[in-house]
């Protein structure tokens, strides 16, 4: 393990209950789940053997146990798997039994799977936006790709760039002057307070990786929509239901629009593994 990738491991190993929240802190937050898997309803199969690559501690994994997918779930962090093992702990013995094994693993090296062995596969959350450099994510995209069946859907979620660059006008605007804001600005790079790296994405970038290592660009979507950095104002109007409803499907309706995509703080691609040739 690199001192990078050493680095994200060891942020995620300090709060693996920070983690475990993220999706449902706050109605702002929520978002992102819900669109996610709004989205994979629509483009997994009805059953299958399913990948879940940087899944974290679990939360995916546990939906679509529930949903009766069986699941592999791998990450980065001993603490988050040891974590999600914890939380499978607590559901039914029939959900416990859909996690055929959580183990901790880089995505850039999959070669525990064989080519082709998942009915999808997921890489949400932004594990991908954690890999520093060009060839480490095209390696782990790659891989990606390799163990999913062919016809079969790989959804990934990245942290989007602009949205990044709106966050720092709305909290870190004194920091425009610093000379990491300039990698940022020209690449797309920054390293956290906990020195783990980050690569934000813009939409086009997402798309043409993936489309690099083969994949068929399906559909794309902006998980937080034209809530994108509108936390306060989003969670003020979850607190009334009708509204709220309505706001939720002016989101749906509008998520997959390419000015709401690249402007969001994550940003979903869909892409399929081409048919093998008859």
């Amino acid at each position: 393990m690199d001192d990078d990738t050493r680095a994200v491991a060891e942020s995620y190993n300090r709060d693996t209950e920070y983690e475990w929240q993220r999706l449902v802190k706050s109605p702002y937050h929520t978002l992102e789940f819900q669109v996610v898997m709004h989205h994979l309803r629509k483009h997994l199969p009805p059953r299958g053997r399913i990948l879940d690559a940087g899944g974290g501690p679990g939360r995916y994994a546990i939906e679509l146990c529930q949903a009766g997918y069986e699941v592999v779930l791998l990450d980065l962090s001993p603490g988050n798997i040891a974590l999600a093992r914890e939380k499978f702990d607590l559901q039914p013995q029939a959900v416990q039994d859909k996690l055929l094994e959580a183990v901790v693993g880089d995505m850039r090296d999959l070669s525990r799977f064989d080519a082709g062995s998942f009915d999808a596969v997921l890489c949400l959350g932004g594990p991908l936006t954690h890999i520093s450099d060009t060839d480490g994510r095209s390696r782990a995209v790659s891989e990606l790709v390799r163990v999913t069946r062919p016809g079969a859907a790989v959804c990934i979620v990245v942290v989007g760039y602009l949205a990044v660059l709106r966050t720092i006008l709305l909290e870190f605007s004194h920091e425009l002057l610093d000379p990491p804001f300039e990698s940022l600005v020209q690449e797309g790079d920054a390293t956290g307070p906990t020195k783990s790296i980050w690569h934000f994405f813009r939409a086009d970038e997402l798309r043409q990786l993936a489309e690099s290592h083969g994949l068929e660009t399906v559909e794309m979507a902006g998980c937080q929509g034209l809530s994108t950095g509108l936390i306060e104002a989003t969670n003020a109007l979850a607190q009334d239901e009708a509204r709220w409803q309505v706001w939720i499907d002016l989101l749906l309706r509008t998520l997959t629009e390419s000015a709401v995509v690249d402007m969001a703080e994550h940003i979903l691609y869909i892409g399929r593994v081409p048919d093998l040739c008859p």
